[in-house]
């Protein structure tokens, strides 16, 4: 385990903080504005739950599949570099996704939209590790974290009404217009920071430094890599569902169901920023890994009896028990990557951990959608998600085992 010097501290301006909060922001603001509208495209493009479930799977398998290569370009591309590719990718999906009313070109959207948020963990939590001291770590990672939650937010709250007003693709074209000025803003900041970096005297060279990419990645950060998927399978699986289920099973109109995601986005923002000063002040993030999993088997048990019994106020108990709890997991999984991480690695270790989460958000939106498909149900979705949370829980227990004997 390394940690960056004694004075990282004082080389990371707030304003830099800010960079990273809107690198995670925007890199899954493309997916949350498919999600909030799940019910209005499924309707206008003339497709299946389980089609439009394939549309948000194939953003995360597009970035799982190319996080892991991506990682290992963090650790060697200028960070000014990296942020504008993530902003950029952004502005295109939305753009290509406006083209043309069709099934084929909204899939080749989501395509290019992973691509683009694949860089945004290595490339943050590279910044992170070098930039911050350890005490600071936790803080700033769940401040960064709560960008993504942020950029749930802004999606919640705008894109109903704008689906509702205009449709998808004006929508999505208002989407790319607001995506540039966050870009210009970004790439002028983190300009300014480094080149003040760049001014400032460099710290002492290691006594030794002893060929870095010869380094492997521990086994912590394996494990940390599959409870990342893991517990993505079921945050991504709910998150994308979360709006259709209100609408289909317990009948919300089409804006107060959109609004879920805004709702799951308040209180993101708040449980990771909370659960990062929590993270900042333990050694080992495994205990907090195993509540957060099953805390998100309470929450679906409270979506399957919303469901049983159409209560919505059930529904929104669940929804609580998620956005506070599993959906704040990805707090403690990076901060825990970024301590196992040899200095040198932290951003192929944190592709290696990237990868697990997108195909785990890939593959939880596809699988709910199919058993929702076959059974006219959201039941058996929400029992497969639960199966992966409780699978989280064990693989956290034999982490924790397997830092204690590296102690």
């Amino acid at each position: 385990m390394t940690r960056p010097t004694s004075d990282a501290s004082s080389r990371a301006p707030g304003v830099l903080l800010v960079v990273l909060m809107g690198a995670m922001a925007i890199g899954p603001v493309f997916n949350y504005a498919l999600g909030s509208l799940s019910a209005l495209i499924v309707d206008e493009y003339g497709i299946t739950e389980g089609q439009y479930g394939f549309i948000l799977a194939a953003v995360y398998i597009s970035a799982g599949v190319t996080a892991t290569f991506l990682g290992v370009l963090a650790d060697k591309l200028t960070p000014r570099f990296q942020i504008a590719l993530i902003f950029s990718g952004i502005v295109v999906a939305f753009l290509v996704s406006a083209m043309w009313q069709s099934f084929v070109v909204l899939l080749a959207a989501a395509l290019i939209a992973g691509v683009a948020q694949s860089f945004s963990n290595p490339a943050t939590n590279r910044l992170i590790a070098q930039r911050t001291s350890f005490t600071q770590r936790g803080r700033w990672m769940g401040w960064k974290q709560s960008g993504v939650q942020m950029g749930l937010l802004i999606s919640g709250l705008t894109f109903p009404f704008l689906g509702a007003a205009f449709g998808w693709q004006t929508s999505a074209l208002i989407g790319a217009a607001a995506c540039v000025p966050a870009l210009v803003i970004a790439w002028l900041i983190i300009t300014k920071v480094e080149r003040d970096i760049a001014a400032r005297p460099l710290p002492p060279a290691p006594a030794k430094p002893a060929a870095p990419g010869r380094e492997k990645l521990p086994t912590a950060v394996w494990l940390f890599s599959l409870v990342a998927f893991l517990n993505a399978v079921g945050t991504q699986g709910v998150t994308v569902y979360s709006s259709l289920f209100a609408v289909r099973a317990l009948d919300f109109s089409l804006t107060v169901a959109g609004m879920i995601i805004g709702v799951i986005g308040v209180f993101g923002i708040l449980s990771r920023i909370g659960w990062g000063r929590v993270a900042g002040r333990m050694a080992q993030p495994s205990v907090l890994i195993q509540i957060m999993s099953l805390g998100g088997v309470i929450g679906l048990l409270f979506l399957i009896a919303a469901e049983m019994f159409q209560q919505g106020w059930l529904m929104w108990v669940g929804i609580l028990f998620h956005a506070t709890l599993p959906l704040a997991a990805n707090v403690i999984i990076n901060s825990g990557t970024v301590a196992a991480a040899p200095a040198a690695k932290v951003g192929a270790a944190s592709g290696l951990v990237a990868t697990g989460m997108y195909l785990g958000f890939g593959a939880g939106p596809l699988i709910v959608g199919q058993l929702v498909d076959l059974t006219g149900s959201f039941t058996a979705g929400w029992i497969a998600v639960a199966v992966t949370y409780v699978a989280s829980v064990v693989v956290a227990i034999i982490l924790s085992r397997l830092q204690k004997r590296s102690k």
